[in-house]
């Protein structure tokens, strides 16, 4: 399905759920996917559109930039990490995967096994990242007084959120893609998920606890939206 605005074709895809609202997302396509309540009737949730289409304009514009700027993994070419971007080395005899100051070395003779190996790398270097941020934040809170348990943290690439809480098996789900972000955003988003196992919504509490723990919170919640 699609709308028009301002000249252009926006493409969307309806989901229907048992819910109350409206949401919708913009994914890496550049596709609008929309959840709506099963009562929602077709001309409800055009109107929806229409009346949030500048806003979602500039995500789909935002969603293409994103793509353009994806790493093609050839050599000399640049990869997103920590908010930096690291010029790619080719070595066309085996080596062990290094980061040094003139940038990421990897054993590839194409961009095919460069994003392997720039992969396995990332890999690794999220997990543990990760495991000592983990430990960090949760030292904060209980230093703190705050009874909170030490996360369970799962790893995964979201398309919707940077990172989720279940407060009563004390796991934490984080996005793998915060690795392209400054470290400090990641920093932000365990302290969010942390402050839901004391607060299991948005409440002012819930915030009062979080900007608490990390002051900077808003600073870099605004650089990931």
């Amino acid at each position: 399905m699609e709308f028009q605005y301002q000249g252009r074709t926006f493409p969307y895809i309806i989901t229907r759920k048992q819910m109350k609202t409206i949401r919708a997302r913009v994914r890496e396509d550049g596709i609008i996917y929309i959840s709506a309540p099963h009562a929602a009737s077709d001309d409800y949730i055009r109107n929806f559109l229409l009346t949030n289409a500048e806003e979602l304009a500039r995500l789909i514009d935002s969603a293409a930039k994103r793509k353009a700027a994806a790493p093609d993994y050839t050599d000399g070419s640049f990869i997103p990490h920590l908010g930096d971007r690291i010029p790619l080395r080719h070595h066309s005899s085996p080596c062990v995967t290094a980061l040094k100051q003139d940038g990421l070395h990897v054993f590839a003779r194409n961009p095919q096994e460069a994003q392997i190996a720039v992969r396995q790398w990332e890999i690794s270097q999220c997990v543990e990242l990760y495991r000592r941020i983990n430990r960090e934040v949760y030292e904060h809170f209980r230093k703190k007084g705050f009874d909170v348990p030490l996360a369970h943290i799962q790893i995964k690439e979201m398309t919707s959120r940077w990172g989720s809480c279940t407060a009563k098996t004390g796991r934490i789900s984080m996005n793998f893609r915060l690795m392209r972000y400054p470290v400090e955003c990641i920093y932000g988003v365990f302290y969010h998920e942390y402050s839901h196992f004391l607060h299991q919504d948005h409440s002012a509490a819930f915030y009062a606890v979080l900007l608490r723990m990390y002051p900077e919170y808003r600073k870099w919640d605004a650089l990931l939206k």
